[in-house]
């Protein structure tokens, strides 16, 4: 038993390491493959093990009649137009920016769901959402001042379309993960994206190459790295540690992302930049630490993973 405790700290390392990198990865992939293109042959590629995992685990594929609708409604948010929009801005931002915009989410979607449910927010949390919302704008904003002609101001908007769309998949989902484990969702909601991207890429088709090497390995290791094993190496550590470790050390994310944007592809950030990285770590590590400590204390708990 204490061997795999033990492991459960590394196989979240990992997770984090794989989530982290996966911003440069698909900057470098989109050397030679166009953005959407990197989201839709991803998913060709994270079936594999996914499926694999099925069979070992014997899950089942059958969906109730009346929650096709739901289930091809949450993929389109969640993975689909999640993944359009980060792409898409990725080409005009930073690994970076988008990395750091995209670990606000759960300070956003408990803004969403404090409006949806008209529940009041308490003192730590409304401070955390403030810094969190001040931090965005250094990010997005990263000279401290408003540039509505800079192209990562628009590459950064973008990625807030997928922080939305993410939000929307969260809600969607929320019935859905009451019912079918994470592992089936997974599966068959990246079945059902393949088709659901189509229309997106008709546009790209005629740009695509036979890719190189760099742009080909980071393909895969967006494919069965990061949609694939790093799943199953965070739920193993929520297995074997309980949600609280786990969850903190998705805050390391951004940071990953930074320190492998910088020794990769060489990107510097501005003193703003920092402030906004502090500000959206820092606040999303209060928060989600105290939101777990509430929930260890009572029924069951609740975690926030990444994209």
């Amino acid at each position: 038993m204490k061997l795999k405790g033990s492991l459960g700290v590394p196989a979240v390392l990992f997770s984090v390491l794989f989530w982290g990198i996966s911003f440069v990865a698909t900057k470098l992939a989109m050397t030679d493959i166009p953005p959407i293109s990197i989201a839709f042959l991803r998913q060709f590629i994270a079936l594999v093990p996914l499926l694999i995992m099925m069979l070992f685990k014997k899950e089942s594929f059958r969906l109730q009649k009346k929650e096709w609708l739901l289930f091809v409604i949450a993929t389109l948010f969640g993975i689909v137009l999640y993944f359009v929009f980060e792409n898409s801005g990725l080409t005009m931002t930073t690994a970076s920016n988008a990395s750091m915009l995209v670990a606000a989410i759960p300070v956003f979607a408990l803004i969403a769901e404090c409006v949806a449910n008209k529940v009041r927010m308490d003192l730590a949390s409304l401070f955390c959402m403030i810094a969190s919302i001040f931090g965005v704008y250094f990010v997005i904003f990263e000279k401290g001042v408003p540039d509505f002609s800079s192209k990562s101001f628009w590459g950064n908007l973008l990625v807030l379309g997928a922080m939305g769309s993410w939000i929307v998949y969260t809600f969607l989902s929320k019935k859905l993960g009451e019912r079918y484990s994470s592992l089936k969702m997974t599966t068959l909601q990246t079945m059902i994206s393949i088709p659901l991207f189509t229309p997106f890429i008709i546009p790209e088709v005629h740009n695509w190459i036979i890719p190189s090497g760099t742009s080909m390995i980071s393909l895969v290791f967006l494919g069965i790295f990061c949609s694939a094993l790093a799943y199953v190496f965070y739920l193993y550590g929520l297995q074997t540690m309980g949600p609280v470790l786990p969850s903190a050390f998705l805050n390391l994310i951004p940071v990953v992302t930074i320190l492998t944007d910088t020794v990769l592809l060489s990107v510097k950030l501005s003193l703003y930049q920092i402030i906004g990285a502090v500000l959206i770590v820092g606040s999303l590590s209060l928060l989600s630490m105290r939101k777990l400590a509430i929930k260890t204390v009572g029924k069951g708990s609740e975690v926030i993973t990444v994209p």
